[in-house]
């Protein structure tokens, strides 16, 4: 099985443009058709004091707070037009749109440094900086070891 991915840097700056709204919500929805997110999503989220957000999903109460990717990233949305049949079969994405932010939800708690997609944005930061090249001069210091 292969992953075949189709986007084009123009329509990833092209969309950026548009700033999608992007949420990740803490459920599984079986369905692919069109909802009406302003209408009976958007319109009750509240923002508290602490600039974090409240809302509810089917009963459940969510807590929310939004998040911006580092600087020099972009997030894209894929879609899947036609399912495979078998898990042999290849998969085709095509690009659906880009983002620089989007609003990390919990089940009833407030996001925080401890959930697995914050600390995966953390993670770049920290491997920007151990890839980074090193000059001479922090060579010359010896503050590196040589192998």
């Amino acid at each position: 099985m292969s992953i075949n991915i189709s986007i084009k840097r123009d329509d990833i700056e092209t969309s950026l443009k548009d700033q999608h709204k992007v949420q990740y919500i803490p459920a599984t929805i079986r369905g692919d058709g069109p909802a009406k997110v302003k209408q009976y999503f958007d319109s009750y989220t509240e923002q508290l004091e602490d600039k974090t957000f409240v809302n509810a999903l089917r009963g459940y109460p969510l807590r929310g707070k939004q998040f911006d990717l580092p600087d020099g990233y972009s997030g894209v949305i894929l879609q899947e037009t036609q399912k495979p049949l078998s898990s042999d079969d290849d998969r085709k994405f095509t690009f659906g749109g880009a983002f620089k932010q989007f609003t990390y939800w919990n089940y009833d708690k407030t996001p925080s440094r401890n959930d697995p997609l914050v600390k995966a944005l953390d993670w770049i930061k920290v491997s920007e900086v151990l890839h980074e090249p090193l000059d001479a001069d922090c060579i010359k210091e010896g503050n590196v070891k040589k192998e």
